[in-house]
């Protein structure tokens, strides 16, 4: 059985996240404390810098791992704050209110029945004259929270810009996960890619204060191992 879950794949991603996020700024941890870190072996943690350097992140110098002018990982880069040189253009899928259900209720820690904003947006960049679908992103949000902000603007700017800008100088904390999954056919559709087909989803949870917004961006994942799951499933069924 083809195994679809590859550690060094997830925790480069995740190190080129924190590399993102500016929480390591110049060289990255020692091997030993990035095994600790992940609780890995030493060797999945050379096959996940050997996949960073390979992608031009870091640099191996004299035995220490230096990091490169980051990469532009498009449809995070307005998250972080960063200054993005192309043109990024939201479409709104879905934009409705319901009534939290028990699962959604626990996820952003409110009682049943709360107001939720559900907000469904494709994401594409304009690259080359041509336009490429970066995520699908869903987010899940207290109607309280949300319900002035200006999303006649998300075309134009991101969900979490028009969010900055209503809460300045509230202090955001965000809690993710990153994973692989097979995407439905829903997201297969918006995404333009076959059923069943492997992403990268990141899922957040955002609190300002003491409230929660629920974040998940399903992405058509960049690195050829993970383009090539599919290929080889179908191989094994074949034989």
């Amino acid at each position: 059985m083809f195994n679809i879950i590859n550690k060094s794949e997830l925790i480069a991603k995740d190190i080129e996240f924190q590399i993102s996020n500016k929480i390591y700024a110049h060289y990255l941890p020692s091997e030993r404390k990035l095994a600790d870190k992940y609780s890995v072996s030493r060797n999945t943690i050379r096959e996940a810098l050997e996949i960073l350097k390979n992608k031009g992140v870091i640099s191996l110098i004299a035995n220490d791992y230096v990091i490169n002018q980051p990469k532009e990982d498009l449809d995070w880069l307005e998250f972080f704050g960063k200054k993005i040189h192309h043109i990024i253009r939201n479409y709104i899928v879905k934009n409705e209110v319901f009534e939290a259900n028990k699962k959604i209720a626990q996820k952003l820690e409110v009682p049943l029945a709360t107001q939720i904003r559900l907000l469904v947006y494709k994401r594409t960049v304009n690259e080359q004259q041509d336009n490429i679908t970066l995520s699908i992103d869903y987010i899940y949000a207290p109607e309280k929270l949300v319900k002035n902000l200006p999303l006649k603007q998300l075309q134009e700017y991101s969900f979490w810009n028009l969010l900055a800008k209503k809460y300045r100088g509230k202090k955001l904390k965000e809690y993710q996960s990153l994973s692989i999954e097979s995407v439905n056919f829903e997201d297969a559709n918006l995404l333009d890619i076959p059923v069943r087909s492997k992403i990268l989803q990141r899922s957040s949870k955002i609190f300002i204060d003491n409230e929660a917004i629920y974040f998940v961006s399903k992405k058509i994942p960049s690195n050829s191992l993970l383009m090539s799951i599919d290929n080889n499933l179908k191989k094994e069924k074949e034989q």
